[in-house]
């Protein structure tokens, strides 16, 4: 099969994933786990991304991910698409600087990107939005904490599918690029 196929193939299989992983988080979570917040799985793909997309394919891969979350979401779809590029933007700025292809890596960033994301769209909500977001420490706190913790099975994942998809991964391991 020619390489164009399978680089088509991996984006059905990310825009699946984001499907199925949205749809998780928004309704199977509630019904096992009542009103325990719920982990926001397609952070973890929209990292590993991040992480292993060169930044052109990266960004585009990103914009998709926003239009297949936007259904899943009350946040306005300029809203979410400005805050993944920050997020995408501050992610690529600490790869640059510090990067190890590996779970605990993935488990670390999973961590910082889930604050980041959530301080980004709580201060974009109240600059940009009429409606703006409410604080809820609790609640973001333990969706922060619930990300990071299915981080290592995303990483696994995703890792698996980038191979059954036959998509190269970047071969750098972080430090100064030239």
């Amino acid at each position: 099969m020619p390489a164009y196929r399978f680089n088509f193939f991996n984006l059905a299989v990310i825009a699946l994933t984001t499907l199925i992983l949205s749809g998780l988080q928004t309704t199977f979570w509630f019904q096992i786990f009542g009103s325990l917040p719920s982990p926001q799985l397609w952070l973890n793909l929209v990292l590993y991304l991040t992480l292993y997309r060169k930044p052109f394919e990266g960004i585009l891969t990103i914009y998709l991910v926003g239009l297949i979350l936007d259904p899943f979401t009350a946040m306005p779809l300029g809203v979410l698409w400005l805050n993944l590029l920050i997020i995408f933007a501050l992610m690529s700025f600490v790869k640059k600087r510090v990067f190890w292809p590996s779970s605990r890596y993935f488990l670390m960033a999973s961590f910082g990107l889930s604050l980041a994301f959530h301080i980004s769209y709580y201060l974009l909500s109240h600059w940009l939005d009429i409606n703006h977001a409410s604080l809820n420490l609790f609640h973001r706190f333990f969706e922060i904490v619930f990300t990071g913790l299915t981080s290592v099975p995303m990483w696994r994942g995703r890792s698996w599918l980038e191979h059954l998809t036959r998509k190269e991964l970047l071969p750098e391991s972080g430090g100064a690029e030239g």
